[in-house]
């Protein structure tokens, strides 16, 4: 599937024509369609284990599978660029990879001045964190951006993010409603736990808030459980529409009817937050009927459970109606003071990465403030590049899906389902330190990489100066033609 725009402008030497050219990779004949399994194993762990089970070693709470998965992502893809030979001779520029650079580059730079300044230990251990951290985003969605060709490979890896969303919305409703807990159900033999789940400390007890148990499932938080229950919902109603076979659509409507019930068990403003975003970006795929149909499923589905647990509807409707008496609330409106007074002080670049202990900010439940406190205006503007990214990435991904058949119409809702992910998470970052949380963050940034994909802008006509061959190794994602898997 292919789309172009032509825009053709004089230059000193000759006449450059830039074409921005959505492509759908074909599989070549005599080949097989090869699956990212790496990527999809990344995609799967997400959900279904916890960020604090690592691999035994000196790396502790940097040992997670997922961050050390993502982190090879991250080495192979640069070798990618570095070893791969590319057959055709017109550049092709990824705006995603633009947008991503400019985040990396933001936050690195935070990074080198922030390890500049003399801080406690506990500031550089965090700084040295947050940094293997940024590695692992990039790295992940990097990968994601180069590497995935095809709808069928992006449906793959939808599918397996599904699979271990819906697991984790499991988990948290049976801690929601009985004394089952399988949180640790796919721990590896061997591995450990580094900083344990505070809601989980002895294997059962959870917070309370408003009388009602607040599940975490197999996140570090409510909150994020709730963030990934609010997505897991549009995930799933995709594949409920359109999924290939009738048994993965019965299982995807099965999988939404579970994350809707499982929202609440998080007893969480921002997970409402999170679906209504996310739900006013996936409804303009539906028709009328489709939507009334999805909203009675949904709203029977919450009554049983709220029949079932009478609490849960209690502290759900407290959390929002009480939410100016709440001190999670007063902690939030406390927090623009300390970051005011931090901004003043160190106002370009900030405290730097890890600059916000908790023992003087608090917990700083607002990424953005979380970005203006570490990175001052520079860390501010990489959060903002990665969100205008995904809001551009989104519009690249349904301008790729154009087009009136079967698959046309399969291809325009993954992209509505893609881009409400992201829509999703992003209102979410208003409301808790989104980056702070390995599973929501990952999530975002391999959504980051699948919309922006098989979106590229080809230089047509323009020569090859020493330059452009250079900053095509960095930029310039791999050709039509490839010499190697």
């Amino acid at each position: 599937m292919t789309s172009k725009q032509v825009v053709a402008g004089p230059t000193a030497a000759a006449q450059t024509t830039f074409i921005s050219q959505t492509t759908e990779h074909g599989r070549q004949p005599g080949t097989r369609e090869r699956f990212p399994w790496l990527l999809g194993l990344v995609c799967l762990l997400i959900g279904i284990l916890p960020s604090y089970v690592v691999a035994p070693g000196p790396l502790k709470s940097n040992g997670s599978p997922v961050k050390l998965i993502a982190i090879l992502l991250l080495a192979l893809t640069g070798l990618g660029f570095l070893a791969v030979r590319r057959g055709a001779r017109t550049a092709r520029l990824s705006p995603g990879m633009v947008f991503l650079l400019g985040y990396f580059l933001a936050t690195l730079l935070v990074y080198g001045v922030g390890i500049a300044h003399t801080g406690t230990v506990l500031e550089k251990s965090a700084s040295t964190r947050y940094a293997i951290t940024l590695l692992a985003n990039v790295g992940v969605s990097a990968y994601a951006m180069t590497r995935i060709e095809s709808a069928r490979q992006r449906s793959f890896l939808l599918g397996a993010t599904a699979i271990g969303l819906t697991f984790n919305c499991i988990v948290g409703l049976l801690q929601h409603l009985t004394t089952i807990d399988l949180h640790l159900l796919f721990q590896p033999p061997g591995f450990t736990l580094t900083d344990p789940n505070q809601f989980l400390a002895t294997g059962t007890t959870l917070s309370e808030r408003s009388g009602s148990k607040r599940a975490v499932g197999t996140t570090l938080h409510p909150i994020e459980f709730s963030v990934l229950c609010a997505v897991t919902v549009p995930l799933t109603l995709h594949f409920a529409r359109y999924g290939r076979f009738g048994w993965t659509r019965l299982l995807g409507a099965v999988g939404a009817v579970v994350a809707i019930v499982a929202l609440p068990a998080g007893v969480s403003r921002t997970g409402l937050v999170t679906l209504a975003a996310a739900m006013l970006v996936y409804i303009w795929s539906f028709k009328l009927r489709a939507i009334c149909t999805a909203a009675a499923v949904g709203a029977a589905a919450l009554l049983v459970e709220f029949v079932l647990s009478p609490q849960t509807a209690r502290a759900m409707i407290n959390t929002v109606t009480n939410a100016s008496q709440d001190t999670s609330v007063q902690a939030r409106i406390a927090d623009y003071g300390r970051v005011s007074e931090s901004f003043r002080a160190h106002p370009i670049f900030g405290r730097g990465l890890g600059g916000t202990p908790a023992s003087e900010f608090g917990w700083l439940d607002n990424e953005w403030l979380q970005a203006l406190v570490q990175g001052g205006i520079v860390g501010f503007s990489g959060m903002l590049i990665i969100a205008v990214g995904a809001l551009f990435g989104a519009a690249a991904a349904l301008r790729g899906a154009a087009g009136d058949g079967e698959s046309s119409r399969r291809d325009r809702d993954q992209a509505f389902a893609m881009g409400s992910i992201l829509i999703g998470i992003l209102a979410s970052s208003t409301t808790f330190d989104l980056f702070s949380y390995q599973s929501a963050t990952i999530l975002l940034f391999m959504l980051f990489g699948l919309t922006w994909c098989n979106f590229h802008v080809y230089f047509v006509g323009a020569k090859q100066s020493f330059v452009r061959a250079a900053t095509s190794r960095l930029l310039l994602s791999r050709s039509h033609s490839r010499a190697s898997g």
